[in-house]
């Protein structure tokens, strides 16, 4: 029987309905450390609310679907018994390698991070670390709980919105440390593991609510609020394939950060949730044939995240609808 979290649901509706008296279209912003006075004679606020006007009526074409059960695309989940626990496993070994190449190329969770801050080399060396252990399956929850801490830990370094834009590094050390590395582990920790079951309920649910917070946020701090971050990276990629239509690149920017942010708020309410991750990884598979294969090791944490949602769902808890599995 299905019902409805209102509370989950109010919470992102009503920050969308803020987003246009949040954005104005002549103040002064900062692109790549340089700053650039974007001004426009573009109706910033109607574009705003078309795309808002988009996005709710997109919210609730899929509540309605979800409510209905359709388009589950419950043939993407595995039959064997021990899939997810390989699933897991190989999650945490993709992610580990993530923060090893992190580690050898000498940034923290990001690049951008790095190369606008003073991040100290030993949480750097600490990352590489951690990535290792996960990529062993040595002492993997003890691995997970060090990188939550690591994120608390480079706040006073990166800053608040930095960090905030990296909170999926949270969801992904929640997973571990509930999941484990158990399948490929050499070596684990046996209190920590029968304590983590009792959580694996909220595992894979967390983990689906990163990533979609993850999305959301980077919609609004990389696009929506800061337009002319892809501004500027429209002037070097010709991706505006709407141009031939009357669409601006302003307004190109500000519907595809609409875009990011609405499969955000989809996967985190837990609406539609495997179309929304297959929408999703297509749209970040688009740029490794625009940008080459090294955009996919920025990305490699992001993409094991959307596929084990893609397998196994939204999870049984903090979802909007009903107790079904989707």
């Amino acid at each position: 029987m299905y019902g409805i979290n209102h509370f989950y649901l109010s919470l992102p509706v009503f920050a969308l309905l803020l987003t246009p008296f949040l954005v104005d279209a002549h103040t002064r912003w900062f692109a790549e450390g340089e700053i650039v006075p974007l001004t426009t004679s573009e109706p910033t606020n109607l574009y705003l609310y078309i795309c808002l006007l988009v996005a709710l009526m997109v919210l609730g074409v899929g509540m309605l679907m979800e409510k209905k059960g359709m388009f589950r695309l419950s043939f993407f989940q595995p039959k064997s018994n021990n899939a997810f626990s390989r699933a897991a496993a190989t999650f945490s070994i993709i992610a580990g390698t993530f923060f090893m190449i992190a580690g050898t190329h000498g940034y923290l969770f990001s690049p951008n991070i790095t190369y606008v801050t003073e991040i100290p080399t030993w949480l750097v060396m600490l990352q590489f670390a951690i990535g290792l252990m996960f990529v062993l399956g040595i002492f993997a929850r003890v691995a997970a709980l060090l990188l939550a801490s690591l994120w608390f830990v480079a706040i006073p370094y990166a800053g608040v919105e930095s960090m905030i834009e990296n909170i999926w590094v949270l969801s992904t050390a929640f997973f571990i440390a509930v999941v484990g590395n158990d399948y490929f582990s050499l070596v684990s920790v046996k209190s920590l593991k029968s304590y983590a079951y009792k959580l694996h309920p909220y595992a894979l649910p967390i983990l689906r609510i990163g990533t979609g917070t993850m999305l959301i946020i980077l919609g609004f701090t990389e696009k929506i609020l800061k337009p002319e971050l892809g501004l500027n990276f429209l002037v070097q990629h010709d991706w505006n394939f709407l141009s031939s239509l009357g669409v601006s690149n302003y307004l190109f920017v500000l519907m595809a950060g609409s875009t990011e942010a609405l499969l955000g708020l989809l996967l985190a309410l837990g609406i539609m949730t495997r179309l929304t991750t297959l929408v999703t990884a297509i749209i970040f598979t688009i740029p490794l044939f625009l940008l080459g294969p090294i955009e996919l090791t920025g990305h490699l944490p992001h993409f094991a995240a959307l596929i084990m949602i893609l397998l196994f769902g939204a999870g049984y808890h903090y979802r909007v609808f009903g107790r079904v599995n989707s």
